[in-house]
């Protein structure tokens, strides 16, 4: 029989992990096989002085699969999945929390003392053997355990860098058994961190030739690894960052990785805890004073993102939000560097110069901004759009900025006196998108019309229409070299047109959803799209074909951008994400993660006890209005709620979201009862017939459903809007039904029938909330127009406007005696209206951010206010006096960051915006 250089089992799986560590940390994917017997002595010592030792090593290498060995005697692993495998056990060891299931493995050893008790052991003291005078291995006692190595030893492994996604998935079942989770955590990362697991140990079986089966650890041994952590992280404070390395930031990503809360209300002032990543970890109360941060991952307040652009030496991204806010980040650590706040509303676009000195930024808020990318001090506000800015773009020479809007035009600036040199006018729908040729002699633009135009960019003269498209045109851009220019469109579809003949070259076809952003790579070969299918695609310019899929984001992707040398691509979406993808390999590098808590809809229930709101991570919570405490939190949409309603018995409380579903829940017990199911898009509002046996939803596919509910069958779906319907409202009577819609018009339609009897023209923007008055006599209608209607609807004429709010106004509601109507507004404000003559007697401020909702109490007494600040307020009718604040705790609420180190300001902020204290 053959002898064999590894007398046990743990031996082989300590050598495959050393060398597996070595491979992975060194980057160096082959090993000669010359080379094993240093590798074997240095890892064995004196257990391997003689060379007789080593002479059968190569006997242990047969008929495993982990290394193949090709001519020259070359050993590469098979798969590079099989080295993170052994290197997360190893490190799992090392840190003292690998799960009694998995220390089987290394305690299958030879040479034990066998009348000894079980001990524990560091990783490397229990390998390295001794032998005695007569070259025989000293006898050890059995293996218990692996506790924690010093910080010195760690520092050598663990703290070498951030540990990869790959091997933190690994280590994860290694060690911990994850609690439930929470709604927005999901399991995807656990389950397949697992799904890898058995597969690696499946190879692990081939090595040995023995069968193991690893069990997820139990909560006692949970506990116990969530200790050794903990000890890890205490071991760092006082040290210095070079002493420490990523030791303290690896050992907190594991903790907040498995339990978001892990480390919530600990004292870890003065730690070192370099490169963790919070992003999904609750950090209420914890001591980081005066505590190492640097490269740290967190949560920031960006939302929806719908714009991102490369400074032209691709150093700074540039991102456009929701909120109206533009972030500046180093792309080199992924640092916030700078906020830049001004818009009133969502940022639609960004662009630098191509000096890259100069952002510029579009907006719904109907302005062009400038501002200084060292400062974010705004230069100038670009103003005579006459709707939302949806696209700017700089002219090659830096000289020249157009803009497109939803006003039908096209503007081009002059960017030093910020004066109006041209309005392109020709468009007969709003314009989404504008490009500059490389050699700014053409502008081109994409349209709501289905068409692209090109212009002498001097003269404003059109020179070209571009037909083929069957629905918007939501991004434009051309190639580096001139001749082509790319568009994607509603039709789920990305053309490519030859701009000197106005023909389509070819069309891209593969997303199944819209197609809101498409750029070109530097060498103008390959064109990246980002869908409303969570997508994003890259193409063979020349070809058409697909030459990559990318997936990850979770929600529509608006906006993708190359940089300049190509390597990669970035990727904005309504998910709140950032993500950063390797154009080669279509990995993604790097996420940055959003988080808001924006209250978009409330509503009281009929004995005024109780108040319910959409919430963070796609949930509703219960509110009792006298104490302030969530009673419960309904979970089950898939995407954000953008409605709450109670029924007028309180006995069913329906809820709209952006999933594209309604669901009837119980409120008392949070069973969901249905789920509605018909809508081809995000559902906007719910809304109950007096009553009670018919459920209505306006949806962003333009048309209304009515609904049974008893039986959740659909009863009827009305269609006539031409674009998303935001706002629905019954009459008191019943046999009306109004909506409002992003079309600029109000319907009223006949229930029974499902006949629109009439249609109101008058507001001039999106109309957001609608509401009848309790005698049925009016009907009151807010608008982005930031004006309020009150009509006679039976005759459709508007009785008065109602002026005085400075932005977009999202509701209006009308108190129980119809002489007060209380209306929301994106200025941060609430006004109560006298209905009577049309006075705003009263303005309620307290906010800091839009509000989106407002609801009477059904008593009257009380109004309630719900805002993207995150919080609900109740309001005293008489007095204007806030009577209580509800907020739901944000993930760093309580924190504290005295003197923390390694932080930018604009981090700061954001962390303070997300509960942190000085």
């Amino acid at each position: 029989t053959a002898e064999r250089t590894f007398t046990s089992l743990a031996d082989k799986l300590y050598f495959l992990c050393e060398l597996s560590w070595e491979m992975l940390s060194t980057d160096e994917m082959s090993l000669n096989y010359r080379l094993f017997p240093d590798r074997i002595r240095r890892l064995f010592g004196s257990v391997v002085q003689q060379e007789k030792d080593l002479d059968h090593w190569h006997y242990d290498m047969m008929g495993q699969s982990m290394l193949v060995r090709n001519a020259e005697g070359d050993y590469t692993p098979a798969h590079r999945s099989l080295l993170e495998f052994f290197v997360a056990y190893k490190l799992a060891a090392e840190l003292g929390v690998l799960a009694a299931d998995f220390t089987e493995l290394a305690q299958a050893q030879s040479g034990l003392a066998g009348n000894t008790a079980p001990q524990d052991y560091t990783w490397s003291d229990y390998f390295q053997r001794q032998v005695d005078d007569n070259g025989e291995v000293v006898a050890i006692a059995p293996l218990q355990g692996f506790v924690s190595e010093s910080l010195v030893q760690l520092r050598q492994t663990v703290g070498k860098g951030v540990l990869t996604k790959a091997v933190l998935d690994l280590i994860v079942p290694m060690n911990l058994t994850p609690p439930t989770p929470l709604p927005y955590q999901g399991r995807g990362e656990l389950d397949n961190g697992k799904g890898e697991l058995d597969n690696r140990k499946g190879e692990l079986d081939k090595e040995t030739g023995e069968s193991y089966s690893p069990l997820l650890a139990g909560e006692g041994q949970g506990e116990r690894s969530k200790s050794a952590l903990l000890a890890i992280l205490e071991a760092t404070r006082g040290k210095t960052e070079d002493e420490v390395g990523y030791v303290g930031g690896n050992a907190a990503t594991l903790l907040v990785k498995v339990d978001q809360n892990a480390i919530a209300a600990k004292d870890l002032s003065r730690t070192v805890i370099r490169g963790a990543d919070f992003a999904k970890a609750i950090l209420h109360n914890v001591n980081f004073a005066e505590a190492n941060l640097a490269d740290c991952v967190f949560l920031q307040t960006f939302s929806s993102i719908f714009s991102v652009a490369f400074s032209p030496n691709g150093k700074i991204l540039a991102t456009g939000d929701t909120l109206g806010e533009i972030r500046l980040w180093r792309i080199a650590d992924s640092k916030q560097i700078l906020i830049c706040k001004g818009h009133t509303y969502s940022v639609q676009s960004v662009a630098f110069s191509s000096n890259g000195q100069t952002l510029a930024s579009g907006s719904g808020d109907r302005t062009v901004r400038l501002w200084d990318i060292h400062t974010g001090q705004c230069l100038k506000i670009l103003q005579g759009h006459t709707n939302g800015v949806k696209s700017v773009a700089f002219s090659s020479n830096g000289q020249t900025l157009a803009s497109g809007s939803g006003d039908r035009t096209v503007r081009l600036w002059d960017i030093h006196t910020g004066q109006c040199l041209k309005v392109l006018q020709g468009h007969t729908n709003g314009v989404r998108s504008v490009a500059f040729s490389s050699n700014g002699q053409t502008l081109a633009s994409g349209s709501e019309d289905h068409t692209a135009k090109l212009w002498d960019s001097y003269t404003g003269q059109c020179l070209n229409t571009l037909q083929g498209h069957t629905n918007w045109i939501h991004s434009i851009a051309f190639s580096s070299d001139g001749p082509t220019l790319a568009s994607g469109s509603g039709d789920c579809t990305a053309k490519l047109w030859d701009i000197h003949t106005g023909k389509c070259l070819n069309t891209l076809q593969g997303h199944t959803k819209s197609v809101r952003s498409v750029s070109f790579s530097s060498d103008d070969q390959t064109l990246a799209s980002g869908s409303g299918d969570q997508t994003l695609k890259f193409w063979d310019v020349h070809t058409g074909k697909c030459l990559n899929t990318l997936q990850g984001h979770t929600n529509w992707i608006q906006s993708v951008s190359f940089n300049s040398d190509g390597q990669t691509l970035v990727s904005g979406s309504e998910d709140h994400t950032v993500k950063l993808w390797d154009v080669h390999t279509g990995k993604c590098l790097n996420t940055l993660q959003g988080h808001t808590n924006w209250i978009h809809s409330i509503t009281f229930s009929s004995d005024g006890q109780t108040l319910a709101s959409n919430s963070e991570n796609y949930t509703v919570k219960l509110w009792d209005i006298h104490t302030g405490q969530c009673l419960k939190t309904l979970q089950g949409h898939t995407h954000w709620v953008s409605s709450v309603t109670f029924s007028l018995d309180g006995k069913i409380l329906a809820t709209s979201s952006i999933d594209g579903t309604v669901r009837l829940w119980n409120p008392w017990t949070g069973q969901c009862l249905k789920i509605l199911q018909g809508h081809t898009l995000c559902v906007m509002k719910v809304a109950f017939s007096r009553d009670g046996t018919t459920l209505a939803s306006g949806s962003g596919d333009q048309t209304i459903k009515l609904w049974d509910i008893h039986t959740g069958n659909c009863l009827n779906t009305l269609k006539g809007h031409i674009k998303s319907i935001d706002s629905i409202a019954f009459s008191f009577g019943g046999k009306i039904l109004a909506s409002g819609s992003r079309d600029h018009t109000i319907k009223l339609w006949n229930i029974r029938t499902g006949q629109c009897l009439n249609t109101l023209h008058e507001h001039t923007d999106h109309v957001r909330t609608v509401t009848f008055s309790p005698d049925g006599k009016t009907l009151a209608s807010g608008s982005i127009d930031r004006t309020i209607k009150l009509w006679n609807f039976e005759i459709g004429k508007c009785l008065n406007t109602l002026q005085g709010h400075t932005n977009s106004i999202y509701s209006v509601t009308f108190s129980l005696d119809g002489q007060i109507l209380a209306s929301g507004s994106d200025d941060h404000t609430i006004r109560l209206w006298n209905t009577g003559n049309g006075q705003c007697y009263k303005i309620l401020q307290g906010h800091t951010n839009a509000v989106r909702t407002v609801a009477f109490s059904p008593d009257g007494k009380m109004l309630a206010s719900g805002s993207r600040d995150g919080t609900i307020k109740f309001w005293d009718i008489q007095t204007g006096e806030c009577l209580k604040t509800l907020r739901s705790p944000r993930p760093y609420e309580g924190m504290k960051i005295t003197g923390v180190k390694g932080l930018t300001e604009a981090e700061e902020a954001s962390l303070k915006a997300l509960g942190a204290v000085d």
